[in-house]
C-alpha cells in the first residue's frame, strides 16, 4: 500500500508542473510576439499622419516601454498594481481577500488582478469572471513571467489597456483624445488616461463632456500620487479646468497612406514617410484657394506632387482636391493614376537630340505642314511658325519640330529611353508610332517627376522614395550631363504665367513644362527650381474634357504659386551647374541658329558640346552680286553696275510660311536666262524631299481616283526655278518652287529624284504597293 500511495502523493505534487507545461505547450507560437498592432504613419519631423485598424479592428499602437512617461508608468503601477515587481505573477493576498469578500461576505467582486493577469486575460482573450477562468488567467501569467521579463510585460500591457470603444493602449488613447503624442501630456491629461481601463465603458470620454465618474476617478487617484510627490500638488487648479478632448484620429495624406498600405510588410508598424507636413498643408491651402477661383471654370480637382531631387524624397503627395467628395470621384489617388501627359515627354526627346549631336538650342527648326506617312500631326490652334530656335520650339510646343526630331533620334529613341525609366504599362512600339511624342503613352505623375529629375540630376534615374528608411535605388545613367544642362536651359526661357512674381522668387530660375491631352481631358505643368521637382495636374478622373484644361493656362498658374511660397521663405537657392568644361557658350547666327559666316549681320550665344553638337556654318546669310542694269544675279564680282547684297536664303516652304504670316522674305533674285549660276551651285543648299517619306512603303488603291496617285513635294532653296522629279531615273515631270505634283506609279522599288535648276539634288527610297480588294480581304 506504501508504494501506491507515494506514487499518487508525487503525482499530485508534480500536477501544477504538468499543468504548467501543457499551458506552455498549447500557448507556444501564442505568445507577446504575436500580438497585432496598428501601422501609424509620420510625416519627416515624426508628426503623426494617420493610424490604420489592426487586423482584429483595434486603434493599438506599439510603443516601446522608453517612449513611456516616466510618471504615467508610476501612476499606472500605482493605480493598478502597487507590488508589480514584486511578485511572480499573481497577488496571492489580493486574492484571498477579493475571494473572501466575494464568496464569504457576499459583497460585491473585488477586482485582485495584477498587471501580469490583466495583460493575461487582454491578450490571450480569458473569462475570468468564474473561478475556472481565475484559474485559468492566474497560469496564464505565470506563462508570461516564465518568458517575458517585467518591463516586457509592463510594455505590453501599456500598449495593450483597452480605453474605451475600440481603443487600446495609452498611446493610441492620447493620440485619440488629446491629439498629443504621450510625451507632450501633461500629468492631469496622464492620469485621467490611467484611471480609464478600470472601466473604459462608463470612464471613456466623449468629445462633448467628461463623466463624473471618470474625473472623480482621476481625483483619487491624484490624492494616492500626491502622497508619494508631493510636490506635483500645484496642479490641483489644473484638475479642475476644462479638458479639451478631441476624439478623432489624425487623417491626413489618405491617398498617399493608403498607396503604402498596398507595398509596405504587414510586420512594418510604424512608417516614417519623407512628408514635410507644414509644406504639405501649405500646398493644400493654395490648392484650396486656387480652386475656389477657378469655380465658374468647372475646374474642380487636381493633384499635386513635390520631390526633393537631391535625396529623391517624396515631401508634399496630394492624390486629389477632396478625398471626400464623391463628386469629383475624390478617392482616386492622382499622383499614381494612369493619365495622358499631353507635351510633358518633350523636353527628353530634345535632351536626346542635343545628347546625339542632332541639335542646340539656337538650332533652326522647321514648324511647317509636314506628314509622316499617313500620320499629319498639327499644332495646337492650327498653326505655323516656319522656322523657330529649338527652345522655343520646345518652350512653344510646337509639335511638328518634336515629331520630327523623334522620328530622327535613334538609340535610344523616345520609346527606349521610356521603357528604360521604367515607365509602367507601355504597349508594343507600334502601337504608338510617332504619336508617343503627343502623350498617346499614358504615364503616372510619380513617373513625370522621376523623369523631370533625371533632368535635374543631370543625366542620372533614380526611383523616388516615400520612407525615410527607405534605401536609395541604384543610380542609371540615361543621358548626358550636359544634354541635361542644356535641356534645362532650355525651359527656363519659357515665360512664366503670372504677370506679378515676388522679387525673391524672380532670382531662382523656373525650368518647366506645361502639358495637355487630346480632348482637353488632362493640364499639367512640372518645373525644376532650387532643389525641387513640382508636379501639377488638373482634370477629372472619369476622363471628361474641359476647354479650360489648358496646361499653360490651368495648371501652370497653380505651380507657380507654389513655386513662390516656397521660394518666399528662402534665400539661398540651388541653381543646376555647369557640368565641367565639357559645355560651353559660343556665337551662333541670330537668324540660322548656325556658326556664323562673314555675312551674318548678328549673333547671340548657346550653350555648346565640343565634339557632339553639330557644326555647320550658315547658310542662311549669303552674298551675291546683282547687275543693277537688268536686275538679275550674276556670278560676275566686280564691274560698272555691279553691286555686293548680302540676301538671307530660305527653303521654299518657309518661305511660303512667312507669306502667310504676313511676314514675307525678300527673295533673291533669279540669273539671266542665259546665266547657268554656276557659284549657286556649290554656295547653296539642295531641295530635301519632304513627301513621300524615305524607306516607307504606301498601299495605293488602284480603281480609286482619289487613292492611286502620291503627292510629291521637296523643299527648295529660295534661289531655284523649277523642281525636275524622276521616278529610277525615268522623268516623272516638273513643277515650280512651293508646288506639288501628282505622281500615279505602278506597284514596286523605287528611288525618287529631285533636281532643281541648278542640278541641286535630293534622292529618296520608297515601295509602292496594290492594296488589296475589300472582298477579298473578307473572304
Amino acid at each position: 500500500m506504501k508504494r501506491p500511495l507515494r506514487i499518487i502523493l508525487l503525482s499530485l505534487a508534480g500536477l501544477p508542473l504538468v499543468i504548467l507545461l501543457v499551458f506552455i505547450v498549447a500557448l507556444w507560437g501564442k505568445g507577446l510576439e504575436s500580438i497585432d498592432y496598428s501601422r501609424i504613419y509620420y510625416d519627416r519631423n515624426g508628426s503623426v499622419l494617420r493610424v490604420f485598424l489592426s487586423d482584429d479592428e483595434k486603434y493599438r499602437i506599439f510603443d516601446t516601454i522608453g517612449s513611456y512617461p516616466p510618471s504615467l508608468i508610476q501612476a499606472v503601477i500605482l493605480h493598478e498594481d502597487k507590488y508589480f515587481y514584486s511578485h511572480l505573477g499573481f497577488n496571492l493576498a489580493a486574492l484571498f481577500k477579493a475571494a473572501f469578500g466575494t464568496y464569504i461576505e457576499g459583497e460585491r467582486a473585488f477586482g485582485a488582478s495584477t498587471i501580469t493577469m490583466q495583460l493575461a486575460r487582454l491578450h490571450f482573450k480569458l473569462n475570468s469572471r468564474s473561478i475556472p477562468g481565475k484559474i485559468s488567467q492566474i497560469l496564464h501569467a505565470l506563462y508570461l513571467e516564465l518568458f517575458y521579463s517585467k518591463q516586457k510585460i509592463l510594455e505590453a500591457y501599456l500598449n495593450l489597456v483597452p480605453c474605451g470603444g475600440n481603443i487600446e493602449g495609452f498611446t493610441a488613447a492620447a493620440l485619440y483624445y488629446f491629439d498629443k503624442p504621450l510625451k507632450e501630456l501633461t500629468l492631469s491629461e496622464q492620469l485621467l488616461l490611467v484611471v480609464i481601463p478600470q472601466d473604459p465603458v462608463n470612464r471613456a470620454p466623449d468629445s462633448n463632456s467628461l463623466s463624473a465618474e471618470l474625473l472623480n476617478a482621476r481625483e483619487i487617484l491624484f490624492r494616492a500620487w500626491v502622497k508619494e510627490h508631493p510636490e506635483d500638488s500645484v496642479i490641483l487648479t489644473e484638475l479642475n479646468m476644462p479638458v479639451a478632448i478631441k476624439c478623432v484620429f489624425p487623417f491626413l495624406l489618405p491617398h498617399l497612406t493608403e498607396y503604402l498600405e498596398q507595398q509596405i510588410p504587414a510586420k512594418e508598424k510604424s512608417v516614417v514617410t519623407t512628408i514635410d507636413l507644414p509644406l504639405q498643408k501649405r500646398c493644400e491651402g493654395q490648392l484650396k484657394f486656387y480652386l475656389s477661383t477657378k469655380q465658374s471654370f468647372g475646374v474642380e480637382n487636381a493633384s499635386i506632387m513635390i520631390c526633393d531631387y537631391t535625396t529623391m524624397e517624396v515631401l508634399v503627395s496630394i492624390g486629389s482636391a477632396d478625398y471626400y467628395n464623391n463628386n469629383i470621384q475624390g478617392q482616386v489617388n492622382g499622383t499614381v493614376s494612369k493619365r495622358s501627359p499631353g507635351s510633358t515627354l518633350k523636353p527628353f526627346i530634345y535632351a536626346l537630340a542635343i545628347d546625339q549631336g542632332l541639335i542646340i538650342s539656337e538650332t533652326m527648326v522647321k514648324d511647317a505642314p509636314t506628314s509622316f506617312s499617313e500620320y499629319t500631326p498639327d499644332n495646337y490652334q492650327s498653326d505655323f511658325r516656319g522656322a523657330v530656335p529649338a527652345w522655343q520650339a520646345l518652350v512653344d510646343s510646337r509639335n511638328i519640330p518634336a515629331i520630327t526630331l523623334s522620328n530622327r533620334i535613334k538609340d535610344p529613341d523616345l520609346y527606349d529611353f521610356l521603357k528604360s525609366c521604367d515607365i509602367t504599362g507601355l504597349k508594343n512600339r507600334n502601337h504608338y508610332g510617332l504619336s508617343l511624342v503627343l502623350g498617346s503613352a499614358e504615364v503616372t505623375m510619380e513617373e513625370l517627376i522621376k523623369l523631370y529629375s533625371l533632368l535635374a540630376n543631370m543625366g542620372v534615374y533614380q526611383k523616388i522614395k516615400y520612407r525615410g528608411e527607405e534605401k536609395s535605388s541604384k543610380p542609371k545613367p540615361m543621358i548626358s550631363k550636359e544634354a541635361c544642362f542644356m535641356t534645362l536651359k532650355m525651359l527656363e526661357k519659357n515665360p512664366s504665367p503670372l504677370q506679378y512674381r515676388p522679387s525673391v522668387s524672380k532670382q531662382a530660375p523656373v525650368a518647366y513644362k506645361t502639358g495637355t491631352s487630346i480632348g482637353f481631358k488632362d493640364a499639367w505643368s512640372v518645373a525644376v527650381f532650387d532643389r525641387y521637382v513640382a508636379c501639377v495636374w488638373v482634370g477629372n478622373f472619369d476622363g471628361q474634357g474641359n476647354p479650360a484644361f489648358l496646361g499653360r493656362k490651368i495648371a501652370a498658374p497653380l505651380l507657380f504659386s507654389i513655386i513662390d511660397d516656397i521660394l518666399s521663405t528662402k534665400t539661398d537657392f540651388l541653381q543646376p551647374s555647369r557640368p565641367s568644361d565639357k559645355v560651353r557658350q559660343i556665337e551662333v547666327c541670330a537668324v540660322s541658329g548656325d556658326l556664323p559666316n562673314e555675312h551674318c549681320p548678328r549673333t547671340k550665344l548657346s550653350w555648346y558640346i565640343p565634339g557632339v553638337s553639330p557644326i555647320h556654318k550658315c547658310k542662311i546669310h549669303r552674298q551675291i552680286f546683282i547687275d543693277k542694269q537688268t536686275g538679275f544675279r550674276t556670278d560676275i564680282n566686280e564691274g560698272p553696275g555691279i553691286t555686293a547684297v548680302v540676301r538671307e536664303f530660305w527653303p521654299s516652304d518657309l518661305l511660303e510660311l512667312f507669306k502667310n504670316a504676313g511676314l514675307p522674305r525678300i527673295v533673291p533674285p533669279q540669273y539671266a536666262p542665259d546665266d547657268t549660276g554656276g557659284i549657286a551651285f556649290y554656295q547653296g543648299v539642295a531641295p530635301d524631299i519632304i513627301s513621300p517619306l524615305e524607306n516607307t512603303s504606301y498601299f495605293l488603291r488602284k480603281d480609286d481616283e482619289k487613292r492611286n496617285k502620291i503627292n510629291l513635294a521637296a523643299a527648295s532653296d529660295a534661289d531655284s526655278g523649277e523642281l525636275f522629279w524622276f521616278a529610277n531615273q525615268l522623268f516623272i515631270g516638273k513643277c515650280d518652287r512651293g508646288q506639288e505634283l501628282l505622281w500615279s506609279p505602278e506597284p514596286g522599288d523605287y528611288t525618287l529624284s529631285v533636281l532643281d535648276n541648278y542640278g541641286r539634288s535630293d534622292s529618296i527610297s520608297l515601295k509602292v504597293q496594290w492594296e488589296q480588294n475589300e472582298k477579298l480581304d473578307r473572304q
